[in-house]
């Protein structure tokens, strides 16, 4: 063709070539003026550029005109234009949207309090502010913007004014919300009478020509660029910044009156100022500011008195004298610290005179007197007798004197431990409990002085101990307490009936350590593993020198502010900090801690009464201590600046001796042969830890160690029959083998053989509860197996033994059933009069589903309105009601510690929730912490051994209990028979074979595999009845169940092999159900209700259908 063309000279061709490459070069020109964002100014811009004359809108400016006119010559300038005209287009579209969305965007208000409104925190219009704002910033610097300038500088001034709008609105409501709750109270009106009536005004102003203003027209634009709020607003501001600091000088005042104070949240400070003449409803807060202050014993006659105090354990004591409760609630509060202290000194005085004539009658003498003022008095009295005989001992050069005080002190020891052993009520059992633990302690340091031979009250064996004295001064009489060059003034902080330490040589080094430190003017450091008593030592040695040890569990959200308001409350009210778990605080935080700390230290170094504290001066009290524990090595801790470090005299607590703590707990209880027991205690709990698997959820540390020992005591005394091996023996195995796997549960039995030879494991009679869970069963249609009563025995027994209870298991094992039949069983055995059960109420919480500010609560960033979190909020409401009923507080999600950890006061022994806002909630008897979780594989040994473990064993349960509830649950007994000959015949063998021969895709739990093919089959079978009719005879109905049965179990069960596996299932179906169609796989098939036979998949469909690949 082309030798062709060339010979032949075909001018056309070269006509038709030449205009092809001329309309090549000019395509892109058609395409940029036929951009559809070209607008008029664009092409008047080519007019004048080009200089050429035409009409874009004209049916005439056609492809010939704009060959005819020459555009290709322009070509450049064109497409220019053109990408030009497409860039201004993006900012068009940009401010159509920015137009389009403020012109809905509008402020929503809700109701704050009866005929009040607020604003709702305006998070979308701040999200858009700071969008558009980038965005208007970004069309400003490009060459494009010049058609829009006006437009683009209207938006860009009107977008400031929302942004600061909601800037000035929201300071304004954060500080009106603050204070309209604390000018609500009447002594805040009487004592800021001017800041009232300021803020009455402010009031108005806020209400009536603001939010009223927002309510008519809401839209955000309207209300910051034509309402002019601007003004009124920042004279607000000004007017609220005078009122705030005036306010929180008052709230000052009232600390500076009653540091204790500043342990609370303002919150909680301005309902008990509000509260000031209602004393009787301020007495739900006393537990926050005391140490063990539950009730005031009240007399109301013309004015409202005091003249007792109550604990938390039911102990009362009366007021040396009455207490008027008139007046400003900070100022009788201040008066019943003092007459407390007096109190005390008093019944301590008076105790202590009275065991000198009782000596030998200690059983009569400690029903008399107040706990505390019994650990105390026994105290300064082995002090006292130890003295004299070693005195005695340097004079004669014999130790006798101190053998006679040995065998004298194991004779006290054997009378209380009688004692413990008779039926005691609950107070004076805790008062025995105490004395003991003490005692116990006391005749070991006398056998170490006749063992080092030591006859010199100057020696170091004795000045290292903890030595209690009654000095008499020239006008007053004190309780001292010394330790080596140590001086200590007794506070007399009423402590109830709490329990007491068991002082190891561990302990007594600790002691040692912090005594020290404080007469050093240092902190002190415990530092060491889960469950070593770091926090506890801390606490029991301000339970000796009774004062108020404030527990703080540390948290990431603790800021310097917080820390800063509670250092300034331990100076001004000499109280003790001990912050749990320091480092887990941010170390941006802890530099700033670290200057507030130390500004206390020197302040006592130097024996000041007043120092200057963060910018104010204020008070010191010479008894304040300072004391952190840490726990490293966990996840989320960091390092302690080193200036921090220097501040603080660290002692590392290590693994504890827990032969000896054991023994004391069990002398305490009232058990004989002690050191044998608590050696085969030590020894279990070694061997556990060496032979058992390890598991994660497994702890045997000291926490489970003492959590037995406690328990053993409560069944000595209902099983006032059994041996103290049997009740040892029972304890271990009730408290430990509810958390065994299946594999550790028999070898843990063999070695409690191997400890108690020859001892069978008693039996509890359980009957009532059992009843009580067989009845609940059969009522929700469960099948009343032994393993289910046994998980539900000890989650009851558990629950009764830990406040913190964890119910881990996998998928299907059963742990929402156990708890439910527990809650169920309990409420059943209430409802027929048995008083020691009580109802039970669960408040159900996921915490992986919210933030730690949605579980915990935080302050609102917009508003510093404090959020309260879900569990705080029901932390605030179980504790709260003092009814007998039992209250679950149930956490159904995987333990982790991004939320747990800032649980462990409340898990232990504190059992104390501390939140962000200073907020203090003590966990109340009636309230139980029940976790429900797959595993413990990301918990901390620290939460693991706060928490007692019931372990729920898929493998014990199986599938056949549910199967058989669900064919109980048939009407018709063809039906169930018919269904049961199914299971026999198709079920078990299946699940076998596909264990064995088939893979699956997707693993699946075999009985979710079960729940799935009963739910598929309660589905077709009722679409199918209807069809069916009820004549039918019985051989046509059981083959249809058959049928149905069969491929219910294909596609539920069998549904989730791999291709593989869909054959070898296909042989075995086709192998024990011969009916099926000699065609493709049993997967094909469908069942025909009418014709009773199998039917091909293919049939359903229309004909000529095909199968779309894409």
């Amino acid at each position: 063709m082309s030798r062709e063309y060339k010979e032949k000279d075909w001018k056309i061709l070269d006509s038709l070539r030449d205009r092809m490459d001329t309309f090549r070069r000019i395509l892109p020109l058609i395409e940029s003026l036929h951009n559809p964002h070209m607008r008029s100014r664009h092409w008047e811009q080519i007019k004048y550029e080009t200089e050429k004359i035409f009409e874009y809108k004209s049916n005439k400016f056609t492809l010939e005109q704009i060959l005819d006119l020459h555009f290709e010559e322009n070509i450049q300038l064109i497409t220019e234009i053109s990408e030009n005209a497409s860039k201004e287009y993006s900012i068009e579209r940009i401010l159509e949207r920015i137009v389009q969305i403020w012109n809905d965007m509008n402020f929503q208000t809700t109701i704050h309090k009866s005929n009040v409104f607020k604003i709702k925190a305006p998070d979308e219009i701040i999200q858009y502010v700071e969008e558009h704002t980038a965005q208007i910033s970004t069309i400003k610097g490009t060459r494009h913007v010049k058609p829009f300038q006006t437009e683009v500088d209207y938006w860009e001034k009107s977008i400031a004014q929302i942004s600061e709008l909601c800037d000035g609105l929201f300071n304004v409501q954060r500080q009106w919300l603050y204070m309209e709750g604390i000018f609500t109270s009447d002594d805040v009106q009487r004592q800021l009478s001017r800041e009232t009536t300021e803020f009455k005004y402010i009031n108005m102003i806020w209400q009536d020509e603001i939010i009223a203003k927002i309510r008519e027209n809401s839209n955000a634009l309207y209300v910051a660029t034509k309402l002019n709020l601007f003004d009124k607003i920042q004279s607000l501001l000004k007017y609220l910044e005078n009122i705030q600091k005036k306010m929180e000088d008052y709230l000052e005042t009232k600390r500076a009156i009653f540091p204790r104070f500043y342990f609370i949240s303002n919150e909680e400070l301005v309902e008990i100022l509000s509260l000031s003449r209602q004393p009787d409803l301020i007495q739900i807060h006393l537990k926050k500011l005391f140490d063990n202050i539950k009730h005031l014993r009240l007399l109301i006659k013309k004015t409202i008195l005091a003249n007792g105090i109550q604990s938390n354990e039911d102990e009362q004591i009366n007021l040396i004298s009455t207490l008027s409760l008139e007046g400003n609630v900070e100022n009788w509060l201040k008066d019943l610290e003092i007459k407390m202290q007096i109190t005390v000194r008093e019944y301590l005085k008076n105790s202590l005179s009275a065991l000198k004539l009782q000596l030998k009658k200690r059983d009569k003498w400690i029903k008399d007197w107040p706990s505390q003022c019994c650990v105390t008095a026994s105290e300064i009295e082995w002090t006292s007798a130890t003295t004299k005989a070693l005195m005695i001992c340097q004079a004669d050069g014999s130790l006798k004197p101190l053998k006679k005080l040995f065998h004298s002190q194991i004779k006290i020891l054997d009378r209380y431990s009688n004692m413990s052993r008779l039926s005691l009520d609950k107070i004076v059992r805790l008062r025995v409990i105490g004395i003991i633990t003490k005692e116990v302690h006391g005749r070991d340091i006398i056998e170490r002085l006749i063992k080092t031979q030591t006859m010199d009250i100057q020696s170091f064996e004795w000045q290292m101990q903890l030595r209690f004295y009654w000095e008499r001064h020239e006008h007053n009489e004190d309780c001292i307490i010394r330790q080596t060059i140590t001086r200590f003034t007794y506070n007399y902080e009423y402590l109830g009936c709490t329990s007491r330490l068991v002082i190891s040589p561990l302990t007594d080094r600790c002691y040692i350590t912090l005594t020290t430190a404080l007469h050093l003017f240092r902190g002190g450091s415990s530092k060491g593993p889960a469950g070593t008593g770091k926090t506890e030592t801390i606490k029991d040695l301000g339970k000796n020198f009774a004062i108020y040890v404030v527990v703080q569990n540390c948290s990431e959200s603790l800021d310097y502010k917080s820390m800063g308001k509670m250092f300034s409350g331990f100076a001004q009210s000499g109280t003790w900090g001990c912050f749990d778990e320091f480092n887990r605080i941010n170390v941006e935080v802890l530099s700033v801690v670290a200057q507030q700390i130390h500004s206390i230290l020197t302040a006592l170094s130097l024996k000041q009464k007043r120092f200057v504290f963060e910018g104010k001066e204020i008070s010191l009290l010479p008894q304040v201590g300072i004391f952190i524990t840490m726990n490293p090595g966990y996840a989320g801790r960091t390092e302690l600046p080193d200036n921090l470090k220097s501040m603080f005299r660290p002692v590392s607590m290590i693994v504890p001796d827990s032969i000896y703590i054991a023994e004391n707990f069990l002398f305490s209880e009232g058990f004989q042969n002690t050191r044998n027991l608590a050696r085969k205690v030590y020894t279990l709990y070694q061997l556990s830890t060496q032979q058992l698997s390890k598991q994660d959820h497994y702890d045997f540390g000291l926490r489970s160690l003492t959590a037995v020992l406690r328990y053993a005591g409560e069944k000595k005394r209902t099983n006032l029959k059994m041996t103290d091996n049997e009740v040892l023996l029972l304890s271990m195995l009730d408290m430990n083998a509810p958390k065994m796997t299946a594999q550790d549960l028999p070898l843990f039995k063999n070695i409690l053989e191997d400890l108690f030879p020859g001892i069978d494991i008693p039996k509890i009679d359980y009957s009532k509860l059992i009843e009580a869970i067989e009845y609940e069963m059969n009522i929700h249609h469960l099948q009343i197996t032994q393993i289910s009563i046994e998980k539900v025995i000890q989650l009851y027994e558990t629950h009764h033994s830990r406040h913190s209870v964890m119910l881990v298991g996998k998928t299907l094992s059963g742990k929402t059933t156990t708890w439910k039949l527990f809650k169920y069983a309990l409420i059943t055995l209430n409802k027929q009069g048995f008083s020691e059960y009580n109802k039970v109420m669960e408040y159900p919480i996921n915490p992986k589903a919210v933030s730690l500010g949605e579980l915990y609560g935080q302050f609102n960033l917009a508003t510093n309105e404090w959020n309260d979190g879900i569990l705080s909020m029901i932390m605030r409401q179980v504790c709260a009601d003092e009814k007998s009923d039992e209250k679950l507080i149930l956490f159904d999600s995987p333990v982790d510690t991004s939320w747990i950890e800032s649980m462990n006061s409340l898990m232990d022994d504190n059992k104390l929730l501390t939140l962000a806002n200073g907020e203090r909630i003590s966990m109340s008897s009636q309230v139980t912490l029940l976790f429900e979780t797959e595993d413990l594989s990301t918990a901390s040994p620290a939460t693991v051994s706060r928490a007692g473990i019931v372990y729920c064993d898929y493998e014990k349960l199986k599938w056949k209990p549910y199967l058989e509830s669900w064919l109980k649950q048939k009407t018709s007994q063809d039906l169930q028979t018919e269904l049961s000959n199914c299971v026999i015949k198709y079920l078990e063998p299946i699940m076998k074979y596909k264990h064995i021969h088939c893979k699956e895709l997707i693993p699946i739990h075999e009985l979710n595999g079960i729940i799935s093919l009963t739910r598929l089959f309660d589905t077709f079978w009722y679409l199918n009845e209807i069809q069916m009719q009820l004549n039918e005879n019985e051989t046509i109905s059981g083959r249809l169940i058959e049928m149905w049965f069969v491929f219910c179990l294909i596609w539920s069960i069998a549904a989730s092999v791999n291709d593989e596996g869909r054959k070898k299932i296909d042989i075995f179906f086709r192998e024990t159900e011969g009916t099926f169609p000699n065609k493709d796989t049993v997967f094909e098939f469908y069942v025909d209700t009418n014709s009773r036979t199998w039917i091909h998949w293919e049939e359903q469909l229309k004909e000529g259908w095909i199968y779309n690949s894409e």
